[in-house]
């Protein structure tokens, strides 16, 4: 076993070289939080089910602060965020490069709230506040291509994520980012069916447009998820999820009033699933919770997520 998680570590190191929730204004990424929901990727993330469809749901919710100095003064940003994202994934009988090829696509709606306070240089506090439940942007996966090879599975997808949720400038809170962007992403696992055992990594890499109404370019940003545990029995597994997001190119643009600055977080906690079947279906139950930590250009604090995931 030691020399199988071994080899899935290197692979997982090497993926970066193969390869959502939007407040303004804009502190290191428009909005200061990536389009990807950090730590969507998870337990078995390597593996493509088996042909049919998966219909997933989460209910994700956040809150977090951010404390940063800027050129116009001290920034203090809190932001409360509850989403239900659904998503559905079609996995066909045709094959590419000898791999099984899916389709996905996923929505939802988010509430959040936000407030903003802004200390400038002359000693004045200006505030803002604002809250929003709307629909998020929707994310495509027209392709996803998944391998097996006994305890290892793999796969690759690209992401295209369009500019459908609500979005205007002018407020402090939005659910949508107003920008086209584009994501390709390595998932691999490791799993032993015989002691229980269980390694899971994503790496995901994230471009986008420019935001026309604003002027602002976000800068390039690659998150890694991952999630280790171990079955202790045939239907409950216990572990560990985490994530990581550092932004690798500076925003631009006459937009990025608060300069050219990258975010970066991260967040780990426990996580456990729950398997089980129902009829025809199997039925996949997940609670992860994430305390984050690190953050630089970005808000600070805590995330949990139930997921149900239906296979038929």
């Amino acid at each position: 076993m030691h020399r199988g998680i071994g080899l899935f570590v290197s692979a997982v190191l090497a993926a970066p070289l193969m390869f959502q929730v939007c407040v303004s204004p804009a502190v290191a990424m428009e909005g200061g939080q990536s389009a990807y929901f950090k730590g969507y990727r998870d337990f078995l993330t390597g593996v493509l089910p088996k042909q049919g469809v998966q219909i997933r749901h989460d209910l994700y919710v956040y809150s977090g602060t951010e404390r940063s100095t800027i050129p116009q003064g001290q920034l203090t940003l809190g932001v409360k965020q509850v989403s239900n994202v659904l998503g559905v994934t079609v996995v066909t009988p045709y094959r590419i490069l000898g791999g099984d090829y899916a389709f996905a696509v996923r929505g939802g709606v988010t509430n959040i709230d936000a407030n903003q306070s802004l200390l400038n240089r002359f000693g004045v506090t200006v505030r803002r506040s604002g809250e929003l439940t709307a629909f998020n942007d929707i994310v495509i996966n027209p392709v996803i291509v998944g391998w097996h090879a006994g305890n290892f599975h793999w796969n690759v997808l690209a992401a295209v994520f369009l500019p459908a949720g609500s979005y205007d400038k002018n407020r402090l809170a939005n659910t949508g980012r107003n920008v086209w962007a584009v994501s390709p992403q390595f998932g691999a696992t490791y799993f032993d069916p015989k002691s229980g055992w269980e390694l899971s990594g994503a790496a995901i890499y994230m471009t986008s447009s420019a935001n026309i109404d604003t002027n602002y370019k976000s800068g390039d940003i690659v998150h890694f998820d991952f999630a280790a545990g171990k079955m202790l029995t045939p239907t409950f597994k216990l572990g560990m999820v985490g994530y990581y997001a550092q932004q690798l190119s500076a925003d631009s643009g006459a937009g990025a009033i608060f300069g050219h600055r990258k975010l970066r977080v991260a967040g780990i906690g426990p996580g456990v699933t729950y398997t089980f079947a129902l009829n025809d279906m199997v039925v996949n139950l997940v609670a992860k919770y994430y305390r984050e930590f690190s953050a630089q250009n970005t808000t600070q604090g805590d995330a949990g997520t139930l997921s149900l995931r239906i296979r038929f």
